[in-house]
């Protein structure tokens, strides 16, 4: 398989935004596009484009891949979910109440933004 069918396939496989831009960077260069097309059609920079065909040329397509994994989160599944269950059982919340919830329940201190993003999510 040559490196045009392995960025078809990784492009085809993966679900990662990142890792697709990246790819598709990759295949439209070695495809004969100019650094100037590319850059203009996925909004890249040049040296983008020159690090993410490097990577794939010399280490394979599978070096496209995103590294980062994140950290684990501070709560298990059965945590959350009474996390959720208790917003449940609120007749009215402020964010403090639940900021000091999760402090008081799980000794777990969030900022005030990261406890909104939170409770957003959980009431979808």
């Amino acid at each position: 398989m040559n490196i045009l069918d392995e960025l078809d396939d990784f492009i085809n496989q993966t679900p990662e935004a990142t890792e697709i831009k990246r790819a598709l960077a990759v295949k439209m260069i070695l495809s004969g596009k100019s650094y100037h097309e590319v850059k203009e059609l996925l909004k890249v920079s040049q040296s983008f484009i020159s690090e993410w065909k490097n990577q794939a040329l010399f280490h394979g397509v599978e070096s496209l891949r995103v590294q980062y994994k994140g950290t684990q989160g501070y709560l298990k599944a059965e945590e959350k979910e009474q996390i959720i269950d208790w917003l449940r059982a609120q007749d009215y919340l402020r964010l403090s109440d639940l900021q000091n919830y999760l402090q008081k329940q799980y000794n777990v201190v969030l900022n005030l933004i990261k406890v909104i993003i939170i409770y957003l999510k959980r009431r979808e």
